[in-house]
């Protein structure tokens, strides 16, 4: 991973930036509100740079990147770190040399959309305690809502919390459903983005995201090496209606027609409403007629 913000980069682990994370680690910030995230030695540092580097290939634990200025100067983090129950809560920590310049909003505000959609979540967590003012001011100004306010498990003990909740922006949940339910067949992510209760007011008339899925894996039988690309998206509010061209070839009977194996494009005009990081509604036609006509031609 690599971002890039107008101050910042966001990138991976590497050993040598061991002894940047201890020194970071030592402020009293760090003490009061994550003392598990203290390291009195540059080698406790240097073994947890090492499980975090592993993590990137494995993926079996917390994704967490370090924050430098342009300079290459490792300043703090962000990281997601998964639940039990598939949910993900963000956190993030700049060093006291490098408070109140607003390094943690600019470094939140530009992992989320990616760490995200590299996840496949739709959703993320973020808790803080009640006191730690700076971190519930990043959250507010990252677009976070707050959920709860009140006495609930921080690190294992009974604590005054704030939880809030941020959604993938409406665009861009619809623009990785295209690309992840059609082009990379990820059914995992449908079943994420799309509502259990979801309704389709096109003629395929899905009733669920488990339904969307099953039309999914028609069309895909239906065309392989389909390929989608949204050619325009737009959007207001929860509303997001989009234009977008099909590319496949036809390798399954289709509007009655059997396997032709011809290479085929179309487009087609799709909206949707989302509502808290779940597509609930759509309205789309595919252009029926054009795609009998390409499929019957000579």
């Amino acid at each position: 991973m690599k971002i890039e913000t107008k101050r910042l980069t966001i990138t991976e682990f590497t050993m040598d930036m061991a002894e940047a994370v201890h020194k970071e680690s030592l402020d009293e910030d760090n003490r009061r509100f994550v003392p598990d995230e203290v390291f009195e030695t540059v080698e406790e540092a240097a073994e947890t740079v090492e499980f975090l580097m592993g993590v990137y290939e494995n993926g079996n634990g917390p994704l967490v990147y370090p924050v430098t200025l342009k300079d290459g100067t490792y300043i703090g983090y962000v990281q997601a770190v998964p639940f039990d129950d598939g949910t993900w809560e963000i956190g993030y920590h700049i060093g006291k040399n490098y408070t109140k310049q607003g390094y943690a909003t600019e470094a939140v505000n530009a992992f989320l959309p990616v760490i995200m959609k590299q996840i496949g979540i739709t959703e993320m967590t973020g808790i803080c305690l009640a006191e730690n003012l700076s971190s519930v001011k990043v959250m507010e100004r990252c677009g976070f809502a707050k959920l709860y306010e009140g006495i609930g498990n921080y690190q294992g003990e009974q604590r005054e919390i704030c939880r809030f909740v941020y959604y993938l922006s409406p665009k861009d949940i619809v623009v990785k459903f295209f690309e992840d339910g059609y082009t990379n067949q990820n059914y995992d992510f449908v079943m994420t983005c799309v509502a259990e209760n979801y309704i389709d007011h096109s003629p395929a008339s899905a009733r669920s995201n488990a339904d969307a899925v099953g039309i999914l894996k028609i069309v895909a039988h239906q065309f392989s090496n389909l390929t989608v690309k949204v050619l325009n998206v737009f959007a207001e509010g929860g509303m997001v209606a989009t234009r977008v061209l099909y590319d496949g070839i036809h390798s399954g009977t289709c509007m009655g027609i059997p396997t032709t194996g011809k290479h085929i494009t179309f487009e087609a005009l799709e909206n949707f409403k989302v509502e808290k990081g779940k597509i609930t509604e759509s309205w789309g036609y595919w252009p029926d007629k054009e795609i009998e006509q390409k499929l019957k031609s000579e």
